[in-house]
């Protein structure tokens, strides 16, 4: 088993890492961003909007175009898939648009299908993330992901940057019919790895990663401050917060 620590805390014993991806190692910004664009402009161009209204759609779902970053206390930052169409839809009513969650899930998936055939346009990964990754694999600990993204756009990513090997496992959203804060996807990631929550850590990048690691059993988790929530943020949920990964030193036991 290995330990990681940094000048502030030390986590020991552990044999198991389970990741979030976006905003843990992929950028989430560049790669949401572009994914909030497209959806807003379907939306436009199914319920014939003005495309004024672009800039507005964008904001309700989380970015913002002028600094191209995603918001802090966006629905994308905070929810799963599920709520964010949910909320969204109350959001359309601001446009008259009365729809349902149906159909904004149906051209949620035609964006996405359409985003996933050129992926490799918007995907970009956080060096100092896969730069840690690789070394705690390369120590013979077991890897996980467990994201609100589909399975399908993961496992795309990790061909993509040839990063199959990196990860023994990786749960999407089509692998539970419970979100990810329910803890439920996360459990599913242990008994698949047949890993001990006791000797597992979370990371993530934001307090919906803390949740579900939590209601998994899992009590240690490590939040980083590479996505959309900043570091002093993040430390009202954990204690276990930097701004990077390169700042934990791993040692073996």
């Amino acid at each position: 088993m290995i330990s990681l620590k940094t000048s502030n805390w030390q986590i020991k014993n552990i044999d198991t890492v389970l990741f979030d991806k976006d905003g843990t190692f992929i950028d989430l910004h560049y790669f949401w961003g572009k994914m909030t664009e497209l959806r807003a402009q379907e939306v436009i161009k199914n319920f014939n909007l003005d495309s004024n209204s672009f800039e507005k759609i964008c904001t309700n779902l989380g970015y913002d175009i002028k600094t191209q970053r995603m918001l802090t206390d966006g629905i994308t930052a905070l929810y799963s898939r599920s709520k964010i169409i949910e909320i969204f839809k109350e959001n359309l009513k601001d446009f008259q648009v009365d729809t349902t969650e149906k159909e904004l899930e149906n051209i949620f998936d035609l964006v996405s299908k359409n985003f996933y055939e050129n992926m490799q346009e918007y995907t970009k990964p956080i060096d100092t993330a896969i730069d840690f990754i690789k070394k705690i694999k390369k120590l013979g600990l077991k890897t996980g992901i467990v994201t609100s993204d589909s399975k399908e756009s993961t496992l795309l990513t990790l061909r993509h940057f040839k990063w199959e090997n990196l990860f023994d496992i990786a749960i999407g959203r089509e692998d539970s019919p419970h979100t990810k804060e329910s803890g439920e996807p996360t459990r599913l990631a242990l008994k698949l790895l047949n890993a001990n929550p006791n000797s597992t850590v979370m990371i993530g990048d934001a307090p919906m990663d803390f949740i579900s690691a939590t209601n998994a059993g899992i009590k240690d988790v490590i939040l980083v401050a590479t996505g959309q929530i900043s570091k002093e943020e993040l430390t009202k949920t954990s204690q276990n917060t930097i701004n990077s990964l390169d700042e934990i030193e791993v040692t073996i036991n």
